[in-house]
């Protein structure tokens, strides 16, 4: 990790899946309010998001939470989007 990077860590609420963290760049100075993750419903191309849930360690790392999974795709060569929060 270093000063244009930070530490997502993604968590599922029910346990259901294992929680993981990926490294992401930093493009602001509040993190991103969602990310939104590549994935496949029923074989088809899906969006799985996370919602902030914990920035306390910002900017080195911030938990975020599952909400939903919905159709679509993420931006063209991104594995992890990120959106940034209603008031940037």
């Amino acid at each position: 990790m270093n000063e244009q990077t930070f530490l997502a860590l993604l968590l599922y609420p029910d346990e259901s899946r294992e929680a993981f963290s990926v490294l992401l760049p930093l493009e602001g100075t509040r993190p991103p309010g969602l990310l939104r993750t590549s994935a496949t419903f029923e074989g088809a191309r899906a969006v799985e998001v996370f919602r902030l849930a914990d920035a306390s360690s910002w900017p080195e790392a911030a938990a975020y939470v599952y909400e939903e999974t919905l159709p679509g795709t993420v931006r063209d060569g991104v594995a992890v989007e990120q959106v940034p929060m209603p008031d940037d």
